[in-house]
């Protein structure tokens, strides 16, 4: 059958239009891959979602379950959040944007060094982290805009692209404050067009500073059996409790510095970190350290390669681990990379 010129031309139209919606749909898939490569948020002190997270603020919203989740365009403050959604990272979290002199729980801090202590669910490749405060005589019972900020950082720290630990910590210098301020911190991701933006409510001159709780070391292992281990590690000043995790999700609490588990898998490797607690701030994540139990037999995947491509599903073996890929990844090292997570 021969088409007519006006049907092969109507054809042509409808090949070139199914073209630009497929490159659109891909251009959408890898734009969503990106947005969702890195998150996190400053545990202390303690930014005003991570406050949320631990109850000392109310009335957060669905902040309390994704304080790592405040992202938006970088380039702030050219760009990035428009006025009015700063606290939020451009809305999605409306209540942070609320805002006046007796709003959000504020952490006591005083001019000089101080440490923001971040947690990085997803680290990855960042280009800098800066930080910015408001200025004297700002309106503290209006929406935050980059007129109630200097829009100089007080501290701007360069990382040319390195990946950062998923507990980084930015040493920085306060300026002489009084009173109610807000601390601005914009982590901005290198590979990507999106930053991650916190703010944390301080009280200058409340009292001593308070630059979060340390985070835990020395954590070891021992009386490990087939189905069970206790933990132990170094006591943090200023901590009432402590959170222990396995294989990244939370098992239980401890007010003193050891911790028993049971009901495990004989001759299964489990990962496990500690957090120390306080009311009002949760400190960074000890390193990991990985436990194998006693018994059982345990499978061996491929080696881990740093150049081989791997999609989701896919499993390798690492330094005498097993690990299984979430999603397409390459040259992201297992243990220290949200892409990879710990098998039997």
């Amino acid at each position: 059958m021969t088409l007519r010129f006006a049907d092969q031309a109507l054809l042509r139209k409808m090949i070139v239009a199914g073209g630009v919606m497929f490159l659109v749909a891909l251009s959408m898939v890898l734009f969503t891959n990106n947005k969702a490569s890195a998150h996190g948020y400053i545990e202390g002190p303690a930014s005003r979602a991570a406050l949320c997270k631990s109850g000392a603020n109310t009335n957060c919203g669905q902040i309390v379950y994704e304080p790592q989740s405040l992202e938006a365009p970088k380039g702030w403050p050219a760009a990035g959040p428009a006025d009015g959604k700063i606290a939020s990272a451009g809305g999605a979290f409306p209540n942070l944007d609320e805002q006046s002199s007796t709003r959000w729980s504020k952490v006591n801090l005083q001019a000089g060094p101080v440490t923001f202590q971040w947690k990085l669910t997803a680290n990855h490749a960042t280009a800098s982290w800066k930080y910015y405060i408001t200025k004297d005589g700002w309106d503290q019972n209006a929406p935050l805009s980059r007129n109630s900020f200097n829009l100089t950082p007080f501290c701007d720290i360069p990382y040319n692209g390195v990946k950062p630990p998923t507990n980084y910590a930015s040493s920085c210098n306060l300026p002489a404050k009084s009173g109610y301020h807000v601390i601005l911190a914009v982590w901005e991701v290198a590979d990507t067009a999106n930053a991650f933006y916190n703010v944390i409510d301080a009280n200058f001159g409340g009292g001593t500073t308070n630059p979060g709780l340390g985070t835990p070391t020395g954590l070891a292992a021992s009386s490990v059996t087939n189905t069970s281990l206790t933990l132990s590690w170094t006591a943090v000043s200023g901590a009432t409790s402590y959170e222990v995790y396995r294989n990244g999700a939370l098992v239980g609490t401890s007010t003193t510095t050891s911790f028993a588990n049971s009901g495990l898998t004989a001759g299964t490797s489990y990962s496990f970190t500690v957090k120390a607690k306080n009311a009002t701030t949760t400190s960074a994540a000890s390193s990991a350290l990985t436990v194998s139990t006693t018994g059982g037999t345990t499978t061996t995947n491929p080696a881990w390669s740093s150049t081989a491509v791997y999609l989701g599903g896919a499993k390798v073996s690492y330094n005498g681990n097993n690990y299984e890929a979430k999603w397409w990844t390459q040259g992201e090292t297992p243990g220290s990379a949200d892409v990879w997570k710990l098998i039997p």
